[in-house]
């Protein structure tokens, strides 16, 4: 599968590049806009530079450009399906990957305040609620050929990636 070039995206005054999996535009790069609940890795802006911000859930939902979303766990699943599945679209999604999505390991922010996981996780948003406190997001593990689901905390820091509504 080649790359397919997606829609323009600017955002903060930073153009993100986008890739077309199956009719449906995703950044392929992660979300760097300067919003409340957000942070670089270790608080550190030579991160940013390469992953991007760590977002609480509300964070990441508030900070969409008007005709974007964060996706939902269908979204994801959708894509993962027409990638080959869990394992196959790990590949697909990695760096170089065949598919352009291009995941980052940012790793993430703990409720207490923690960075964990640089170069080894990339964990990704998803709209998807799974109670007032949790939502669900996919997890990617740089040694691990399976892209995973997981649930954990809204105030919690992951990377973002919208896709065109």
């Amino acid at each position: 599968m080649e790359p397919e070039n997606g829609e323009e995206l600017v955002l903060g005054g930073k153009e993100y590049k986008t890739i077309k999996i199956n009719n449906t535009i995703w950044m392929a790069e992660n979300l760097s806009l300067l919003v409340k609940d957000s942070w670089f890795y270790n608080d550190n802006a030579l991160y940013g530079a390469t992953f991007g911000r760590l977002y609480t859930w509300q964070a990441a939902i508030e900070a969409c450009p008007e005709g974007w979303r964060l996706p939902t766990l269908e979204d994801w699943s959708e894509m993962l399906h027409v990638l080959g599945g869990e394992e196959k679209a790990c590949s697909a999604l990695k760096p170089g990957g065949t598919s352009g999505f291009d995941a980052l390991f940012a790793g993430y922010r703990t409720l207490k305040g923690d960075f964990l996981s640089i170069e080894r996780a990339a964990d990704f948003w998803t709209s998807t609620e799974a109670g007032d406190s949790n939502a669900w997001l996919f997890y990617i593990i740089f040694k691990k050929e399976k892209v995973f689901r997981i649930i954990d905390d809204k105030r919690c820091g992951f990377s973002v990636r919208y896709i065109k509504e």
